[in-house]
């Protein structure tokens, strides 16, 4: 199963409950993962990662993936990290990132030449585009595979503001229940005719 590499940027206290599609990578110089995701509980631990800006993150993430031999990676996903900082162990949400090559959203928008990046996806230094959701622990898995398996429409339904809530985590049941037809989307985006096409 795909596993998502997670840092904390927060010393965060031991916990018996833990998403097992998560694999912490406890500090900059580890050397082993875990290959098939961490399994609770989880211990404390000093982090290495601790007050690290996302910039950093994404940085750290694509080094990782380019130094670590195939066969040490694990099952770890090639297009999302995970980020557990300060607030996860206040109102159990975590930050969850998706990233596209560059070149990939422009085949993707072949016939759509000047469509610009959907929802808050931005186009960073490490030529992909990423976007960024505060979620819910109990929602992160079923975001992650809708992210990853759906089109640019689902993406865009995850950013937009009227499905974030004051504190900034993604409304995923109302999303959930545009995406499965049970309510219409009041942009007309997604809906009939939809279809779950893979950007990549």
């Amino acid at each position: 199963m795909t596993t998502i590499l997670t840092f904390f940027t927060a010393n965060l206290p031991a916990s018996r409950k833990w998403l097992s599609i998560l694999t912490i990578l406890r500090t900059p110089d580890q050397q082993e993962i875990d290959e098939w995701g961490t399994e609770a509980p989880i211990e404390d631990f000093e982090t290495g990662f601790l007050g690290k800006r996302e910039d950093e993150l994404r940085r750290f993430y694509r080094q990782w993936l380019a130094k670590t031999p195939g066969s040490l990676q694990g099952d770890v996903n090639e297009h999302m990290m995970a980020v557990l900082d300060e607030r996860s162990a206040i109102d159990s949400t975590m930050i969850l990132y998706w990233g596209m090559k560059k070149h990939h959203w422009d085949d993707y928008c072949e016939f759509q030449p000047g469509k610009p990046i959907t929802g808050n996806g931005n186009l960073c230094e490490d030529g992909y585009i990423w976007w960024k959701w505060r979620v819910p622990f109990k929602h992160a898995f079923e975001l992650f595979l809708k992210a990853e398996h759906c089109n640019t429409e689902v993406v865009e339904l995850f950013c937009r503001p009227e499905y974030q809530g004051p504190d900034g985590v993604v409304d995923y049941e109302t999303c959930n229940k545009i995406l499965n037809l049970e309510i219409p989307d009041p942009l007309g985006i997604v809906g009939i005719g939809w279809a779950a096409t893979p950007i990549i």
